[in-house]
C-alpha cells in the first residue's frame, strides 16, 4: 500500500483517529489545619480539610499523631470505669476514678495485674459530679452521684460528715449534681425541677430549697448548672445558671437567693437537649455546653434563637458525626479538658453506631479529630499526663510510649475531596507526594481516593521512632544521647498511588509500634492527576 504524502495511511483496522491529548498536573492539598470537617458536601469542601483524622491530634500548623497507652491501675471490683476526677490543693493532686460501686485512687496504684483497693466501697452509682470548695485552711472536693450520701474528700479521707438536711424530706442520695456560686453550694435534686442552696462558705447543714418549675415552661428535670461569668474567669459579673433536660436555660443574677431583690432571674432561653451533666467546659469566658444540636456557647443564647445556635456551634465541622453519637446514645457524656495540650475530649457511652470513638478538639482554633483504640469512657488530668478509664476496671496512661499496651496502632489522614480541573471532569490520580515533620523519618504508606470513598488501606510496616532522641521523657535511659539535637526535619515520600473519579483525594496511613511516643505531623500533600480521557 502507498502512503500519499500529508496522508494518514490506511489498514485493514479501519480508520485512526486522533483522541483527545490526555493531560497530567498537580494538585496541592494543603496540611489539614482546619482539621476533621464531614459537614461539608462533596462539591463544597475547603482547602486544608480532613474527612478523616483518625488517632490524629489536631494542631495549629495541621495534626500531630497521638501517642500510645499503657495499663496504670486495675479496680479491684473490675467493673468499668465510668467517671474519673481529681483532687488538688497545694502541692497535692490525686487522681479518683469510679465503676459502677467504688471509688479508686489512681494517682499512684498498684501495677496491674496486681488490683487496687478501693477507698470508697459499698455505692449504688458511679456517674459522679465533683467540685472543690475551700474555706477556712481546708479544701474539700464534694462528689455527688444521684444514689448516695454526698461525699467529702479533704486530702486525705473520705467523709459524708456534715450532713445536709431537708425540711420537704429529701434526703442526700437524691442530689444529682452541685456546684460553687459565689462561695454557696448549689444542688440539684433527681428527677425535679428543684435546686437547693447552703448557707455562704458552710459545708453542711439546713439546706433551702429554690424551686424552678414555674420557671422551666417544658417540664423535664434539671440537669446541671454552673457559674458563668460574661469576663474571663469568676468577676463582677458572675451568673448562676440552670439547665433543664429540655434544654431550657434560666439564667440568675445576684448574691443571695434567699431575697428576689438580690438574686433575680435575667432571663429563660432555650438550647438543644444537653447530653449529659458532666458534658460541659469552660472556654476563655465562655462555657460549652454539649446538647443534642451542637457543642454550643453559652454567650451566644442571648443573641440567637435554638435553630440559629447551630450555625455557631463549636461542633459545627463534625455536625453529621455529634448527630449520629447524640442519636444513638441520647445521654451520658462527658467533656474534659486537657490544659497543657489545649485539647478537650468528647466521650459517650458505647453504642452499636458510633464505637470506639473520642472526638477531639483544640480549644484554641476550634479544629476537631476523632480517636479510637482505646474504648475511653472518662478522662482526666494529673501533673500534666493524661489517664482514662475503660472496660473492665483498667485506668490507662494515654500520650505516651508508642503502642497501645503493647499492641501497634494505625493513624489515618484523608484529605478532602477536590475536583482535577472542572467539577464533572473525571481525572485519575496517579502519583502521591507528600510531607512530613518529625525528628526521625517515619513508615508511611500514601494512598488516593475518589468520590467519597473514605475507606482507608491497611498498613504493615511499622515505624519504632528513634531511642537516642535527647527529648525529656522520649529518649529512653541508658540510651538516649541527651546532648543530642531533637530538632523536627521535613520528610517527604513520593509513592505510586490509583484513584479515578470526578472528585479526588490524597491520604496516608502511619503505624505506630515502639518503645516511644512518634512525633510525626502531617504537612502540605499534591497528588499529580491526568484529565481528560485517552485515545481508543
Amino acid at each position: 500500500m502507498t502512503v500519499r504524502p500529508a496522508r494518514i495511511g490506511q489498514s485493514n483496522r479501519g480508520s485512526v483517529s486522533v483522541g483527545q491529548k490526555v493531560t497530567s498536573q498537580p494538585v496541592t492539598f494543603p496540611a489539614p489545619k482546619a482539621g476533621l470537617v464531614t459537614t461539608m458536601d462533596i462539591a463544597s469542601q475547603q482547602p486544608g480539610t480532613a474527612t478523616v483524622l483518625r488517632n490524629f491530634f489536631p494542631t495549629l500548623t495541621g495534626c500531630r499523631i497521638r501517642g500510645g497507652s499503657t495499663k496504670k491501675g486495675l479496680a479491684a471490683d473490675g467493673g468499668d470505669l465510668v467517671s474519673a476526677f481529681k483532687y488538688k490543693y497545694g502541692s497535692v493532686e490525686k487522681l479518683f476514678m469510679a465503676t459502677g460501686t467504688a471509688i479508686y485512687n489512681m494517682t499512684s496504684p498498684a501495677a496491674p495485674p496486681t488490683t487496687t483497693a478501693a477507698d470508697v466501697s459499698g455505692l449504688s452509682g458511679g456517674n459522679w459530679c465533683t467540685f472543690q470548695h475551700t474555706n477556712a485552711g481546708v479544701s474539700n472536693l464534694v462528689c455527688l452521684n444521684g444514689a448516695d450520701d454526698r461525699r467529702l474528700y479533704n486530702g486525705t479521707t473520705w467523709t459524708t460528715s456534715p450532713a445536709i438536711t431537708f425540711v420537704d424530706g429529701t434526703t442526700m442520695p437524691q442530689l444529682n449534681y452541685g456546684w460553687l456560686f459565689k462561695n454557696r453550694q448549689f444542688f440539684l435534686k433527681n428527677a425535679t425541677l428543684d435546686a437547693y442552696y447552703l448557707p455562704v462558705n458552710a459545708m453542711g447543714g439546713a439546706a433551702v430549697l429554690f424551686p424552678l418549675g414555674g420557671v422551666m415552661k417544658k417540664g423535664g428535670s434539671l440537669m446541671t448548672g454552673f457559674s458563668w461569668s460574661l469576663e474571663s474567669g469568676d468577676g463582677l459579673s458572675d451568673l448562676c445558671v440552670f439547665v433543664s433536660t429540655e434544654g431550657e436555660v434560666a439564667v440568675y443574677a445576684g448574691d443571695d437567693p434567699s431575697s428576689a431583690s438580690s438574686f433575680g432571674l435575667k432571663g429563660v432561653y432555650q438550647i438543644g437537649k444537653p447530653l449529659g451533666k458532666n458534658a460541659w467546659i469552660r472556654a476563655g469566658g465562655d462555657v460549652l455546653v454539649a446538647t443534642s444540636d451542637g457543642l454550643t456557647p453559652i454567650s451566644q443564647v442571648f443573641q440567637r434563637d435554638r435553630q440559629a445556635l447551630s450555625l455557631v456551634s463549636v461542633s459545627r465541622p463534625i455536625e453529621d458525626d455529634w448527630k449520629k453519637a447524640a442519636n444513638a446514645t441520647g445521654g451520658g457524656w462527658t467533656l474534659t479538658q486537657w490544659p497543657e495540650q489545649n485539647l478537650v475530649f468528647v466521650t459517650f457511652p458505647e453504642n452499636s453506631v458510633v464505637t470506639d470513638t473520642t472526638f477531639v478538639l483544640n480549644v484554641l482554633n476550634g479544629r476537631w479529630s476523632t480517636l479510637s483504640n482505646w474504648r475511653a469512657l472518662c478522662y482526666a488530668t494529673l501533673q500534666g499526663g493524661l489517664f482514662f478509664g475503660s472496660l473492665d476496671g483498667y485506668c490507662w496512661q494515654g500520650d505516651i510510649t508508642g503502642t497501645d499496651d503493647g499492641m501497634t496502632f494505625g493513624a489515618t489522614y484523608l484529605s478532602q475531596f477536590a475536583p482535577a480541573d472542572q467539577f464533572g471532569q473525571r481525572a485519575t490520580g496517579t502519583l502521591a507526594h507528600m510531607y512530613f515533620r518529625a525528628k526521625t523519618k517515619p513508615e508511611v504508606l500514601l494512598f488516593a481516593k475518589a468520590d467519597y470513598d473514605k475507606t482507608t488501606p491497611t498498613f504493615s510496616s511499622v515505624t519504632v521512632g528513634d531511642t537516642t532522641s535527647s527529648e525529656w521523657d522520649v529518649g529512653l535511659w541508658d540510651v538516649a544521647l541527651w546532648d543530642g539535637v531533637s530538632d523536627q526535619n521535613r520528610y517527604q515520600f513520593r509513592q505510586n498511588v490509583r484513584a479515578s473519579g470526578d472528585m479526588l483525594a490524597v491520604g496516608c496511613v502511619i503505624v505506630s509500634g515502639g518503645l516511644i511516643r512518634l512525633d510525626v505531623e502531617v504537612d502540605l500533600a499534591t497528588l499529580q492527576v491526568s484529565v481528560g480521557e485517552a485515545s481508543a
